[in-house]
């Protein structure tokens, strides 16, 4: 008896130089790992193309990566906003909200969190370290491994995340400059950094829409619990 694993299709990075699509093996491995069959998506603009992408995959991860360009949530390019990648916004942003539309599951993952966000007409902190400055901010950019956790994050009890790692505190790696400002109508605010930057977030009546600032494909190998999301992911579709 053949079991039909669910296709998750995953965003690519993109080399605009050397003209390359690609991915770190963390998102596929994990994919494939927690039962389903994870595939990198071409790297297409075509609106057609990405509909039809969207209506054959069963679900989505969008993979982590350079910065949204800010003209998606109406504001100007910051001296202290990063490279951004013209072909993934349109990409992500078009398979984001198509996904939320037709109910079908999601997982943002970095960059992924942020997509979704701005797809469902939320902002970002273009640059959290200039922009949040008397915040006192914690370390987002770590210099440790990948997979090594180094700050904490504080989850709320009534929500998805609770129910995969039943916990309300949990130690996270972390790579990002940028982070949600305005949260997008339809979801909440999951998680939070001790600094009190968003974590994660979760729609509210969608059936598996969530994002999360941290890098779970980097750390699932070391510690199980992180596939989790993964797995939630998979058994959705």
């Amino acid at each position: 008896m053949k079991i039909k694993h669910p296709i998750i299709g995953i965003s690519p990075w993109f080399d605009y130089e050397k003209q390359l699509t690609y991915i770190k093996r963390g998102y596929c491995e994990g994919i494939n790992e927690a039962g389903g069959l994870g595939i990198i998506l071409p790297m297409t603009t075509q609106e057609e193309l990405i509909e039809n992408l969207v209506q054959t995959c069963d679900g989505f991860l969008i993979s982590g990566g350079p910065d949204v360009d800010p003209k998606y949530f109406n504001e100007i390019n910051l001296p202290s906003n990063g490279e951004i990648s013209p072909y993934r916004d349109i990409l992500e942003l078009h398979i984001a909200r198509r996904a939320i539309e037709l109910n079908k599951p999601i997982l943002g993952i970095c960059r992924g969190i942020q997509i979704i966000n701005v797809a469902m007409g939320g902002s970002l902190y273009q640059d959290i370290n200039s922009q949040l400055a008397s915040n006192n901010l914690i370390k987002h950019s770590q210099m440790a491994p990948s997979w090594y956790p180094t700050h904490k994050i504080t989850i709320k009890e009534d929500s998805i995340l609770f129910t995969l790692f039943k916990t309300t505190s949990l130690w996270v790696n972390s790579f990002h400059h940028q982070a949600i400002k305005e949260l997008a109508p339809g979801f909440i605010t999951s998680s939070i950094s001790e600094d009190g930057i968003i974590e994660s977030i979760e729609h509210k009546k969608h059936r598996f829409a969530i994002g999360v600032q941290w890098h779970p494909e980097l750390m699932w190998e070391k510690d199980r619990i992180f596939l989790s999301l993964f797995e939630k992911l998979i058994k959705s579709c």
